[in-house]
């Protein structure tokens, strides 16, 4: 399952930018590749920041994510698809397209005062072809729990999604160009902590950048790592992402 860039993710393709003339695929007006055996190998950057805002690019492992048909999950009728790292299966990913639209099942969990917070998997509207801007997630959650160390604290969560196009771009992927529609999407999740009576609201904002191809789906996906200040709370870093596909093969 696709897991928010507030771990790190492990999710489908990314290519690098190019100048050269773009090579447009069929149009056939299809995100998400359904076809069993299509396959795509990719490079990973995680970028590490700490508290004082520095960041550093880490190789991550290549991965080689491989679609493996059609599955009823969450409610929608999604693309299934398994990680594997060094030939062994690390995650597995949905995405689902109805009409023009492309969501994809997302774990969003992460990390408050060194324990693990788990909001959930959301459906999230990642592109909209016909439209420009749209709204990609819009939840309460009414109960969290956070548990760090000896301590229990309880909450809730608001999130806020909202994605748009941003413009065209020439991708280079197998060695030729590839048109794609640029998106950004913002995502606001607002926890509200429980400190004995007192209710610390931690605003987290993230903005994560995809690229979207007619007939071959997402080919570029970044995400920047960034501190979140809420004291008295202590900082939260959040690790970003690059990942970029060095070849693919879709299935006949």
């Amino acid at each position: 399952m696709i897991r928010l860039a507030l771990l790190s993710a492990a999710t489908i393709l990314v290519l690098s930018a190019c100048s050269t003339d773009p090579v447009t695929p069929n149009d056939t007006s299809t995100y998400v590749v359904a076809t069993k055996g299509t396959y795509f190998v990719n490079d990973n950057v995680i970028i590490t920041i700490d508290a004082g805002g520095t960041k550093t690019d880490v190789p991550a492992p290549q991965d080689s994510t491989y679609v493996n048909g059609t599955k009823s999950i969450g409610g929608k009728t999604a693309v299934e698809s398994f990680v594997f790292i060094g030939g062994f299966p690390t995650d597995t990913t949905y995405m689902a397209q109805e009409g023009l639209k492309v969501s994809t099942y997302t774990q969003l969990q992460f990390d408050v005062l060194g324990a693990p917070v788990d909001l959930g998997n959301k459906w999230v509207l990642t592109y909209d072809a016909n439209a420009t801007a749209w709204t990609a997630l819009d939840d309460t959650i009414p109960s969290i729990s956070i548990q760090a160390g000896p301590n229990t604290y309880t909450g809730s969560a608001k999130l806020l999604f909202t994605g748009k196009k941003l413009a065209a771009e020439n991708i280079t992927v197998n060695g030729s160009a590839l048109s794609a529609v640029k998106t950004e999407m913002k995502m606001l999740i607002t926890l509200y902590v429980d400190f004995g009576g007192f209710i610390l609201p931690v605003p987290i904002e993230l903005i994560r950048n995809t690229w979207f191809a007619k007939g071959v789906g997402v080919v570029k996906i970044e995400q920047d790592a960034k501190v979140i200040n809420a004291p008295p709370a202590p900082p939260l870093t959040i690790p970003g992402q690059r990942v970029s596909t060095v070849r693919f093969n879709i299935a006949s």
